[in-house]
């Protein structure tokens, strides 16, 4: 028997069932002591697990001293018998000993009416505390928690659409020291569940059949201030300087002061009325006194006597040309009732967005609001890229909404590692539905491309928000299993296309500044053909085994025919020793060496048979079949002239040779003439 004050007691582990997880979900025992029984409350602490509420009732009951020892026999399931010893050691018994029923205590609600029985189901009103929430008498009995601890259900019908929770409940003493009376357990959490604020008028009803605890409505503690009449954001009237708006906070941030960028000068916001109309909104931070607490994203608030100002900003991030001001005659207080939905989505379909060919294309709309599941993301550059005059992170992937149109959509810096961490943390992830909300788009060759704007947009990727699962529920209930397998997600795509081979990977760079490069790597250029190097090799003889040139020596071999003396002999023979330890073949292969320019400078590229045979559909064999003759005079075929004047994109390797040694001549891995490939990197140039 431990001190009073304690009011745990540990259980050895080796009693419990192994199958049954106590830190998931507290139970009650039975506990037995000379054939009277208590109900104690079993909880997982600090990672022990023992007996707590309960155990107070059998120690007062009991006059048990600090010291006599406690025997715990476990019986089947949560019951338990005990046995009590003296300091001794010598068994006490409790013959005379009355458990009486403990006592439940009176509604503690001072001020607040009294509860209706209607038969089984009490209904009682209640203002709802800041600290505790108590059950009243009629509820405590009819839950019949004398008889042990237990969650309850809690129904919280008010909410739309209805939910349900349980929660647990507590025993504590009267101040008085007779009997005990019984309250919620984590009560903050649960008004913050069921949407209820401090001094709210809460209705409840308790219903004994089915042991059900249900919210049935909230009524607002409204404010005089909210009495107001509200004006909506579209109805504001410029003339009118006292007027009343209801909204929610949808979007928040803040800009620092000049000389610390510790300290915040202003927040900027976007609120959003009961019609889902947005406006941008402006508070200097010294004019928040009262109220700064209040300032922040999902807050819904009342605001008496803002003023309206012009939106000069270049970039808009909502429909309207005003703004609102709140200066230092401006009210703000907390609206209790939601204002509009809660993330204020307004989801453009993608074949909505409409191509204007008056328009330049080269500056970005904006905002706009768009869902999609990722098809595909392509490669991620590993270092970084310019944005605006800024070197940040990029990531590019591609959206397809429930109609199958497609996006790209690229994003910048934070957002582009947000998308990074969740590919890092989800590879095998195929269904990931992606939101960019007050994002930025243009068209460019006919494809909409959409991009974030500073740190305005927010982006949730496969978050549990309703409109999120219910796009992604619908968009799989219509996919294929066919159309499914060829969708990446997020993981980067292992055969890359074209475009991306030479749009996303690389670094491009003008003929010009090739030797400005001062470490291996593959880089774009772009150039037209305009001559070849060589006049007469167009071809040459290649290794079998390795694709070397070889040649041809002459040796001295001992004759074959069986006759005294050597003979010389002409043998093939490679630049790769170990090729020349057994007898060498080779087969035809195509080399050219071509001149490309562009208007920054030329270069000399070495092409190979892969390249020319992808786009001339022939071999150096077939070129030698059909142009024998010109073969012999060391002229070109005219397939090969046909190259001439063409433009093409070149993935080019840049060597320690072309480092080390300022050579010009570069390696052609692959080359394209794809019109998007052409005409983005023209783009870029």
């Amino acid at each position: 028997m431990l001190s009073p004050s304690c009011n745990f007691y540990d259980i050895p582990q080796s009693t419990l069932p192994k199958s049954y997880d106590y830190s998931s979900n507290d139970v009650t025992s039975t506990v037995m002591i000379d054939n009277k029984t208590f109900n104690v409350s079993i909880v997982t602490y600090d990672g022990k697990v023992g007996f707590t509420v309960g155990m107070d009732v059998i120690v007062s009951l009991f006059q048990l001293e600090v010291g006599c020892l406690l025997l715990f026999t476990k019986g089947f399931g949560h019951f338990f018998y005990l046995k009590v010893f003296g300091k001794n050691g010598v068994e006490i018994n409790y013959p005379d000993v009355d458990a009486d029923e403990a006592e439940v205590p009176p509604l503690d609600a001072e001020n607040e009416p009294d509860e209706h029985i209607d038969g089984c189901v009490t209904t009682f009103v209640r203002m709802a505390g800041e600290d505790y929430f108590r059950i009243p008498d009629p509820v405590s009995r009819k839950a019949r928690l004398d008889e042990g601890l237990k969650d309850l259900n809690i129904r919280f019908l008010h909410m739309d659409p209805p939910l349900q929770i349980t929660n647990g409940t507590r025993r504590e003493k009267r101040p008085n020291g007779r009997g005990y009376r019984y309250a919620l357990t984590c009560w903050k959490k649960f008004i913050k569940a069921a949407r209820i604020k401090v001094r709210d008028q809460v209705h409840y009803s308790f219903d004994e059949n089915e042991q059900v605890l249900s919210v049935e409505r909230v009524v607002p503690y409204v404010k005089q201030m909210e009495q107001a009449a509200v004006t909506l954001l579209n109805n504001v009237d410029l003339n009118v300087d006292d007027y009343t708006i209801r909204i929610r906070i949808v979007r928040l941030w803040t800009r620092p002061t000049f000389n610390n960028p510790r300290k915040i000068y202003c927040y900027d916001m976007i609120f959003m009325d009961q019609e889902g109309t947005k406006m941008q909104a402006f508070v200097l931070q010294k004019n928040t006194t009262g109220y700064e607490h209040l300032l922040k994203e999902n807050q819904c608030l009342t605001i008496r006597n803002p003023s309206m100002g012009e939106n000069r900003q270049k970039v808009k991030y909502v429909h309207t040309s005003f703004k609102i001001n709140l200066n230092p005659n401006t009210t703000v207080q907390e609206c209790n009732e939601p204002v509009g939905a809660e993330w204020g989505f307004d989801f453009s379909p993608f074949d909505s967005i409409v191509d204007d060919p008056l328009d330049d294309s080269k500056s970005f709309k904006s905002p706009i609001d768009v869902i999609g599941f990722v098809v595909k993301c392509l490669p991620s550059d590993d270092k970084s890229d310019n944005n605006n005059g800024k070197d940040e992170k990029k990531t590019t992937f591609i959206l397809e909404d429930l109609q199958h149109h497609q996006i790209y959509v690229t994003l910048w810096g934070c957002y582009a590692d947000q998308i990074l961490d969740f590919e890092k943390n989800n590879k095998d992830e195929k269904n990931v539905v992606v939101v960019v909300q007050f994002g930025k788009y243009r068209f460019w060759g006919g494809n909409m491309y959409v991009s974030n704007l500073y740190n305005v947009t927010r982006v949730l990727i496969n978050s549990e928000v309703k409109e999120i699962m219910d796009f992604k529920k619908r968009f799989i209930e219509r996919l294929s299993p066919e159309i499914s397998s060829s969708y990446s997600g997020l993981s980067s795509p292992v055969v890359k296309t074209v475009t991306e081979e030479f749009l996303s990977d690389l670094t491009f760079y003008p003929i010009g500044s090739l030797n400005s490069i001062d470490t291996t790597r593959f880089v774009v250029i772009v150039g037209t053909i305009k001559s070849f190097a060589s006049n007469n090799e167009w071809f040459y003889n290649a290794c079998t085994t390795c694709n070397k040139k070889v040649s041809t020596t002459t040796v001295v071999k001992q004759k074959q025919d069986d006759t005294d003396g050597v003979e010389e002999v002409t043998v093939l023979e490679c630049k790769t020793d170990v090729c020349n330890t057994k007898n060498v073949s080779s087969v035809p292969r195509i080399r050219l060496y071509i001149r490309v320019q562009d208007c920054t400078g030329i270069v000399s590229l070495t092409l190979f048979e892969r390249e020319v045979t992808k786009l001339l559909k022939v071999n150096a064999n077939q070129l030698l079949d059909n142009n024998i003759e010109l073969a012999n005079e060391g002229s070109f075929p005219n397939e090969l002239n046909s190259l001439l004047n063409m433009k093409f994109a070149f993935k080019i390797a840049v060597s320690s040779f072309n480092i080390t040694k300022k050579s010009d001549g570069y390696s052609v891995s692959k080359m394209t003439n794809n019109p998007v490939v052409l005409s983005e990197l023209d783009i870029t140039f």
